[in-house]
């Protein structure tokens, strides 16, 4: 059988609302940046396309045909098509070609500026091409893809390829000079591409994901508001008297959790009804009791002195002993039903002295005390609780009795009341044989009973005392005499019942 420790925790409410709004959050997270990515990255890369479009148009536009017949590009003078920028990556040795022969260059003549316009200083290389429709290359790097597409004069087609290790974007744009059909190809690496998509991401993530902790931040805190009106019942249900058995107002609650507290009102009230039937029934049937045995104690006190016979007499005594511990016994279970929690409002606790009500029960007690030459006395500090008065007196009265049967003729009780850590409490001692550890939690429980000074007791005086404990939300504790042998039986109560 699985103990209490292994019953797995069930999650709250407000933990699974949060799961419940998570999961959908951050799916809509995902969903959100691949949406984004996508609207902003298709116009991004068409830009770069027509930034490699305008690159193959400059470069058509400076194709001439020579005095050889043949089309020509002019030649460098000044520098390279496109030199790298600081810190760029430059292509492999093998992209250029030999390394023993130079790049090919422009040359500059009369427009250098055009150049300077066409190949900013950035972090890509380009590669270019100008070929024939049958594949020739009239100049460039005759080892660069062309890109397939639509073969209409004036039409451009774009591709990726990989070159030389190198992973390139192509255009080829497809025209004619002085009549001759060419096809001019443009390269360019996609380092400028990747690094704007990277930041573009980057951008879109952060703000994507503050966006996403903003909202569960709004919903945390919407939660909290909505679950303070099954906080305040919970507090309300918790700082109730265990006593009380009143059914929870409904006007404060959730219409949601209207049904769990009717429900939970339904079973108060059941409870509460079935207590004051075990109550009603114990006091009907103690105060049944009593009225034969009243009757019975005087009809032996008759016969006892009509009779002067000794055996008779030996018969009467323990008749007449036996008589007493029934009326004993139907006086206990009287209190033990009066003494149920449930049976007592809030409005009955009131403020009891301690010091006054161990007088009043040490001046009901001391007729006993005497009869057994018993030392009763009292070490009193003032000290006072919220309680019900006559429980308490029973609780004391219960707890001297008990002392007074299990302590030997000439020993000593005390009775003490006063302040610990704040807190009050009621005790009694006894020199006694003391009770042993094993057996301090049995003699707490309803007639287990052991064998006292006048005979065997009911075993209800000290559930009297655990009940009447309990209802004031005290430790009833069996502890060692503090001298010597014997019993200590303290009623230790919290420290709010000290305030007024």
């Amino acid at each position: 059988m699985a103990t209490d420790s292994k019953v797995r925790r069930a999650p709250s409410i407000r933990g699974r609302l949060v799961v419940y709004l998570l999961l959908p959050l951050v799916l809509l997270l995902v969903a959100s940046i691949w949406t984004d990515h996508k609207t902003f990255v298709t116009p991004l890369y068409d830009a770069f396309d027509r930034a490699l479009s305008h690159t193959a148009v400059a470069i058509a536009a400076h194709l001439e045909r020579g005095d050889d017949g043949q089309l020509h590009l002019e030649k460098p003078e000044f520098g390279p098509l496109h030199p790298p920028s600081p810190g760029a990556e430059s292509p492999p040795p093998d992209v250029l070609g030999d390394r023993d022969k130079p790049p090919e260059r422009f040359v500059a003549r009369n427009r250098p500026a055009v150049w300077r316009r066409l190949f900013p200083g950035a972090r890509d290389s380009f590669l270019y091409r100008v070929s024939l429709p049958d594949g020739r290359t009239l100049v460039g790097d005759e080892g660069l893809p062309i890109a397939q597409g639509n073969s209409a004069i004036g039409d451009f087609s774009f591709s990726d390829a990989t070159y030389r290790k190198l992973v390139l974007r192509i255009a080829s744009y497809r025209t004619q000079v002085d009549g001759q059909p060419v096809i001019v190809s443009v390269g360019e690496t996609v380092n400028r591409r990747s690094h704007a998509v990277r930041r573009l991401d980057t951008v879109i993530g952060l703000s994507d994901g503050i966006q996403l902790l903003l909202v569960l931040g709004l919903c945390l805190f919407g939660i909290t508001v909505a679950l303070r009106p099954i906080n305040r019942l919970r507090e309300r249900i918790t700082q109730r008297q265990p006593q009380s058995l009143q059914p929870l107002p409904l006007e404060p609650v959730p219409s949601e959790v209207r049904p769990l507290v009717q429900s939970l009102n339904t079973l108060l009230v059941t409870v509460r009804d079935a207590a004051q039937a075990q109550q009603h029934f114990l006091t009907n049937a103690a105060h049944q009791l009593r009225t034969p045995l009243t009757g019975l104690k005087a009809q032996l006190e008759v016969l006892a002195s009509e009779t002067h016979d000794e055996a008779q007499q030996g018969r009467i005594a323990r008749l007449h002993g036996s008589v007493d511990r029934l009326a004993h016994t139907a006086s206990q279970l009287l209190a033990l039903a009066r003494a149920e929690p449930s049976t007592h409002s809030p409005g009955d606790f009131t403020t009891v002295q301690l010091e006054a009500l161990i007088g009043t029960v040490a001046d009901a007690m001391l007729d006993r005390a005497i009869a057994r030459d018993i030392d009763l006395g009292a070490e009193c500090v003032p000290a006072h609780v919220r309680g019900v008065h006559w429980l308490l007196h029973e609780l004391l009265i219960n707890l001297v009795d008990n002392a007074i049967r299990h302590t030997p003729d000439g020993g000593r009780i005390t009775l003490r009341c006063g302040m610990h850590d704040r807190a009050p409490y009621l005790e009694v001692e006894d020199s006694g044989p003391g009770i042993p550890p094993a057996e301090r939690e049995r003699v707490r429980e309803r007639f287990y009973s052991t064998a006292g000074r006048e005979g065997q007791s009911s075993g209800l005086g000290l559930a009297i005392v655990e009940e009447i404990a309990r209802g004031h939300r005290a430790r009833f504790e069996i502890l060692d005499a503090l001298e010597g042998t014997g019993a200590r039986m303290r009623v230790a109560f919290q420290p709010e019942m000290a305030k007024e």
